[in-house]
């Protein structure tokens, strides 16, 4: 429990301490010599300046705007971030305000009593406007972030984002109106000489400014891993500063108005820092990726050329070892055929019963040797794609019969008494490898009398949906459900633990190899009454 706690504790703290360290770093401290400031700005004396300074200032602010719109619709269209483009659209519509605030204040210097409204009119339009666009921009933060994924599972989500759009050009538009008028209307209430708090009307802005700073910390602005929101929250709490200083300015140009226009524009100015710097750590990190993704590119070469050659390598090799295969079959056949010949020759003149016995296990022995020789041979033609079928036409009922008459007259049928074979024939002329037919016909059947210690097998052979069917069904032990699915392929059943392994593993694989490369298909399957399997094999038929 005591481990259990202290993790619990850790990972509380965690986020408790990233938002002390930002308020502290990016709140608290910088409101220290913002305070002082605002304590020195109370004197209205103590800094006056001309009409052309303010000109200069001002025009500063525009090109300072400017450039903030600029970066944020970069960003958007960058990072496709909704709130980057909300901001960006919002700077572009204050530089225009600003704008038109510094062309009227430059053409009509001499106009003082027209500028006396002008000036704080506009800069109230402009000031408004701005802290409003921060205020709903930080608080709706959660639906202006969302990435394309989530825009496409809710529509109504994505609704909220254009009309957030739509809500900040309709404030833009009200904003420009009233910069607008202010060159026709005086505004009552504007400028209050006798009163301490000269200008009212910058209160609003200061809340609003205050609103946007709450909610920075609410949605945990503080947690993103990015200069850039750092620089907002730089920016909104020196703009709040300057609307507290600018409410108590008494006259156009004394210290609290030039103070104010000068930490708007350090409050812009604070704002592209944070957005250059982010830029700049966004493009590191993506050299650092493609860095990184060019280094994995490069390994992956590597692997796929050395893999490449292992192919080739493994590829040789296979070739090597079928070339093997059949020069040793070949060479294998070479002296098998004379054991074979002379044996036969040999037999009818050996009279003794146990020399008899030693000469048919000779034979029956190079038999299987030449019938594994046969079938390695085969297994590399197939596996080297060089299986060569020469077609002829036949009747399908007399290679079965033939094939019936060869299983009978061998010795493991004749040794075996309890077995009967049972055959229905067809006649079906078929056009195929009449060689190959018999292989997998009597591979079959072989294949039945071997599993099947009494009973009957039955041959069966049709046509049906003009496909010629050979099926030989058995009374014997069945398949097993392990080996059913592998039946068809090289060792398929090779299976001791089942009991039933015998011969190479080899038959079946050739025999389905066979048969697809006449068009046709084979498969096995258990009885229906638990009694023995069926294989059967499928040939289309020539149209006479």
């Amino acid at each position: 429990m005591g481990w259990n706690n202290l993790a619990s504790f850790t990972s509380s703290y965690k986020p408790l301490s990233l938002f002390s360290e930002t308020l502290i770093k990016y709140t608290l401290v910088p409101s220290i010599p913002l305070s002082i400031i605002a304590i020195l700005s109370i004197n209205p004396s103590t800094w006056r300046l001309s009409e052309i300074h303010h000109f200069y200032i001002e025009l500063f602010a525009v090109l300072l705007a400017a450039i903030l719109s600029f970066y944020y619709i970069s960003r958007y269209h960058t990072l496709s971030d909704k709130f980057s483009l909300f901001l960006g659209i919002g700077f572009l519509a204050n530089a225009l305000i600003d704008l038109l605030h510094v062309i009227v204040s430059y053409n009509l210097v001499n106009e003082s009593l027209f500028l006396k409204y002008f000036i704080p009119q506009t800069w109230f339009a402009g000031r408004l406007f701005l802290s409003a666009m921060f205020a709903i921009a930080i608080a709706c933060y959660p639906i202006l972030s969302r990435n394309e994924q989530e825009r496409e599972v809710s529509q109504h989500h994505n609704l909220d984002q254009k009309m957030l759009v739509v809500f900040l050009v309709v404030l833009a538009c009200l904003a420009a109106g009233t910069a607008i008028s202010s060159l026709f209307i005086f505004f009552p209430g504007v400028v209050l000489d006798n009163y301490p708090l000269h200008r009212p009307y910058e209160i609003p802005a200061l809340i609003l400014f205050l609103v946007a700073l709450f909610y920075f910390y609410k949605r945990q602005l503080y947690k993103k891993n990015d200069v850039f929101y750092k620089g907002i929250v730089g920016s909104i709490l020196i703009d709040a500063f300057a609307e507290l200083i600018m409410s108590y300015s008494t006259a156009s140009f004394d210290t609290a108005h030039n103070v104010a226009h000068i930490l708007k524009d350090s409050a812009y100015f604070v704002n592209i820092v944070g957005l250059a710097l982010s830029s700049i750590n966004y493009n590191l990190r993506l050299k650092e990726s493609n860095d990184r993704l060019e280094e994995i590119n490069t390994r992956l070469r590597e692997q796929e050329e050395l893999i490449r050659a292992q192919y080739e390598s493994l590829k040789e090799s296979d070739k090597m070892k079928n070339e093997f295969l059949n020069v040793a079959s070949h060479e294998l056949r070479t002296p098998i055929q004379p054991i074979l010949t002379l044996s036969a020759v040999l037999r009818p003149k050996i009279q003794d019963v146990r020399q008899q016995e030693i000469l048919d296990i000779i034979i029956r022995n190079a038999r299987r040797l030449m019938q594994l020789t046969e079938s390695i041979l085969d297994v590399t033609k197939i596996e080297n794609q060089s299986l060569i079928l020469t077609k002829e036409l036949f009747d399908l009922n007399d290679i079965v019969m033939n094939v019936v008459n060869d299983i009978t007259l061998g010795s493991e049928f004749v040794n075996n008494k309890n077995i009967r074979l049972s055959y229905m024939p067809q006649h079906i002329l078929l056009e195929a490898d009449r060689v190959r037919i018999i292989q997998v016909i009597s591979n079959m059947l072989a294949n039945a009398v071997k599993f099947t210690k009494e009973g009957t097998i039955t041959i069966t052979s049709e046509i049906k949906d003009n496909v010629a069917l050979v099926s030989v069904k058995d009374t014997g032990q069945g398949l097993h459900a392990e080996v059913l699915p592998q039946l068809f392929t090289k060792f398929g059943t090779k299976a001791p633990s089942h009991g039933v392994q015998k011969g190479t593993g080899l038959g079946l694989f050739i025999s389905k190899n066979i048969i697809e490369a006449h068009g046709g298909k084979i498969w096995a399957e258990n009885n229906t009454n638990g009694n023995g399997a069926t294989f059967t094999f499928s040939v289309p038929i020539r149209e006479l």
